[in-house]
């Protein structure tokens, strides 16, 4: 089943059955936490039965000696880690930052949110928070929730409540797919407890740091973070990140659903440029457009002197490494890359292992970036990227496989610089080609607009002094939390 068709179903059920107004036994929202890896791991399912949980256990086989070889060194950042969040102080403004890129000086860099973090940084103090996991140097949120993982418990009454919520859940997807997902309970049980543990977390940095606003990047889902805002009335802007669109169920939602307390998104999302309005639906959340200078092309087009990039990913690799070995021998004479995704660096070595003897095919990792390679880029080549978009942009044809989520792309599959495409034959009589350039009435990038964000900013700030003065009579008191 094709993600579009998937999507349309998966909402019908989700409103059809009111699994929004499910609530904990704390009366806190459930299904907006756990709906996003319940959509993932039911298309797994329908898709590929039984292959999710397998290749889950081979990771635990073959990873558990060096996890055990790095204890002492956990141990030990996660101490830092702890004592840092006991050390932070107040600051005008919280950015949580996902750091996969580093500039000319070597310093960890956020593509999404390193223009508003600067423009930012102009208006107050910022309390910098990292989620990349081998960034411990800040404070790091991801070795923060590894923390609590390690020591906190599901209350008894949540696990009963998950036990019968999963077989509500699982009839469901009988009903509207005519399977069920066996992972369903533990998926619901990991999901709402790391939430629950990530909430705690959130907790104890907006009581320490007093935050007026908050900027982030989603690195994962962050409905943790968002709830703690909400509940001390602190503003959350998202940095848009990468694509977003219909198909994605963190940024899409069933079109008929209304802002309220049951679903948990970020008051402000910033978005690349105009197009991407019409690419999401997120109830309550104002779309602003205010672009992105690292992914901006200034008008420049790529030259296309250069070689044909594969921008891979972990669950594409399958499909494009093979796709470009067989290419890149189909035609030695020309030059090929493939471009590795930042949690692709672990496996570098063994990539170009696969490719000794193909001297026409190179690895990049992230010594260049897509921009970077695109100066002079003749074709790229995805299955889902928002590298795509940056091509596009900059003049690049694109060629999508027929792989995996690749539907996730309709909204270019008419532009004239795409071509779709099945086998290494098709891909090799469409590569190095001219092309026309045409008039678009859109970009898929802006240049980054300090004035738009700095009014943003202003406006939230005299939202929420209003709302002070509103409510001078009340004091903040936390809900009761179950942790």
């Amino acid at each position: 089943m094709e993600i579009d068709e998937f999507s349309n179903i998966f909402f019908q059920m989700e409103m059809k059955e009111g699994f929004f107004n499910n609530r904990t036994p704390n009366r806190d929202p459930f299904w907006d936490v756990v709906r996003f890896d319940i959509f993932f791991s039911l298309f797994e399912e329908i898709n590929e039965p039984g292959q999710s949980g397998n290749s889950f256990a081979r990771r635990l086989l073959f990873s558990w000696p060096t996890k055990i070889h790095k204890i002492p060194l956990k141990i030990t950042s996660m101490a830092n880690q702890w004592v840092r969040l006991k050390q932070i102080r107040p600051s005008d403004f919280v950015a949580y930052v996902c750091s996969r890129y580093s500039d000319t000086m070597g310093n960890s860099i956020d593509f999404a949110s390193d223009d508003a973090f600067h423009a930012l940084s102009e208006m107050g103090p910022i309390q910098r928070i990292e989620s990349q996991h081998n960034l411990p140097r800040d404070l790091n949120i991801n070795l923060l929730i590894r923390i609590g993982a390690h020591i906190y418990r599901l209350p008894t009454d949540y696990h009963h409540y998950f036990c019968g919520i999963a077989k509500v859940i699982a009839n469901a997807e009988e009903r509207y797919f005519g399977v069920t997902d066996p992972q369903l309970f533990s998926v619901i049980c990991r999901t709402y407890k790391s939430h629950l543990i990530e909430r705690r977390i959130w907790g104890e940095i907006f009581d320490h740091v007093r935050p007026r606003i908050v900027l982030m990047t989603q690195n994962g889902i962050q409905k943790g973070l968002i709830f703690e805002a909400r509940r001390r009335a602190v503003p959350v802007i998202e940095c848009q990140h990468g694509v977003i669109n219909l198909m994605h169920p963190a940024y899409s939602y069933p079109s008929n659903l209304q802002p309220g307390e049951t679903v948990i998104l970020p008051d402000v999302l910033l978005l690349f440029s105009e197009y991407w309005k019409r690419q999401c639906h997120m109830p309550g959340t104002k779309m602003v457009v205010t672009g992105n200078n690292h992914f901006f092309s200034h008008g420049a087009h790529s030259s296309r002197n250069g070689a044909a990039v594969f921008v891979s990913a972990i669950s594409f690799h399958k499909y494009l490494s093979p796709l470009a070995v067989k290419v890149a021998q189909l035609l030695p004479d020309r030059t090929f890359i493939m471009k590795l995704h930042p949690q692709q660096l672990s496996d570098r070595a063994r990539i170009e292992r696969e490719y000794n003897g193909i001297p026409n095919l190179v690895v990049v990792g992230m010594e260049k970036s897509c921009p970077e390679l695109f100066t002079d880029a003749s074709d790229v080549i995805i299955i889902q990227s928002t590298a795509s978009y940056e091509a596009l942009d900059r003049g690049i044809p694109v060629h999508i496989l027929r792989e995996d989520g690749y539907v996730s792309h309709q909204d270019l599959f008419a532009h004239p610089g795409v071509r779709v495409f099945s086998t290494a034959e098709e891909l090799k009589t469409s590569l190095f080609k001219p092309v026309i350039r045409s008039e678009r009435i859109y970009r898929f990038f802006d240049a980054f607009n300090p004035d738009v964000f700095h009014k943003l900013i202003q406006g939230l700030d005299h939202l929420l002094r209003d709302s002070e003065r509103s409510q001078t009579e009340l004091s903040y008191k936390p809900a009761h939390a179950p942790y």
